[in-house]
């Protein structure tokens, strides 16, 4: 199909729960594949996306940023339409817009947030489970909140994750902190960038000083003995979400 080139920005809201995460891989359906191969029904030709990040196995996003490049001669509000008619229902394209040359999904990208989802109750919950990791243990939010906020500025994240490339560990973490709403608490985190399962490692950490297993100041010790063995274990997928990735 001819037609103009189109350089545009979108965002994708997904349940992660049956993908082997966001980006392409030979085995198993990812988010890339699928919302590549909408394009290609639509346009006849074969499109490359970029994204803000790569989401693991599992986890979910509300709020994911894509660009592509695409030749389209109809109106967008068409390509828009078509996209989410042909996408599995778990994925979606909430907005599509034209972006400028110089945008990149990922590295124009000032911060992102993540939200953590636990359901703090004595029994699981078939409903409610997809998006959140059931722990039946009472757990204390305030020494978590003391405990989250030794990780609030920058700092060697190197107890919490490996870097997606290269070697560099230090990131920047500008907000994290709980909250409860009725039977769930709410991990929220936002940072300039992430390392690979950091959030996950950090949850399972957190979760240990709300058992009273560690100190909030143990997690200010792990932090600082850049030791990744020292940390979590890591939470299931599911209770992770990317919430929104913010650009100036």
């Amino acid at each position: 199909m001819g037609g103009s080139a189109l350089y545009l920005k979108a965002v994708v809201e997904y349940d992660g729960t049956d993908y082997r995460g966001f980006q392409y891989q030979p085995e198993g359906p990812t988010i890339q594949e699928e919302i590549e191969k909408a394009l290609a029904r639509l346009t006849g030709l074969k499109v490359r996306i970029k994204a803000a990040g790569r989401t693991d196995a599992g986890v979910h996003s509300l709020g994911q940023v894509i660009a592509f490049r695409v030749e389209w001669k109809h109106p967008l509000e068409e390509l828009h339409r078509g996209l989410n008619a042909l996408l599995p229902e778990d994925i979606v394209v909430k907005e599509l817009t034209p972006a400028s040359e110089d945008f990149h999904p990922r590295f124009s990208a000032v911060s992102r947030e993540y939200r953590y989802t636990i359901l703090n109750t004595p029994w699981r919950s078939p409903l409610r489970g997809r998006f959140a990791y059931h722990f039946a243990e009472p757990l204390d939010m305030e020494a978590m909140n003391e405990a989250a906020s030794f990780l609030v500025g920058q700092h060697d994240f190197a107890s919490f994750g490996m870097p997606p490339q290269g070697e560099n560990t230090v990131r920047e973490v500008y907000r994290a902190e709980w909250r409860r709403e009725g039977d769930f608490l709410h991990f929220d985190i936002v940072a300039n960038a992430f390392l690979r399962r950091m959030v996950r490692l950090i949850v399972g950490t957190l979760l240990r000083v709300g058992t009273g297993k560690l100190s909030p100041g143990d997690v200010k010790a792990i932090l600082e003995a850049r030791d990744i063995n020292l940390s979590g274990p890591a939470v299931p997928a599911q209770g992770l979400c990317l919430v929104k990735v913010n650009y100036t």
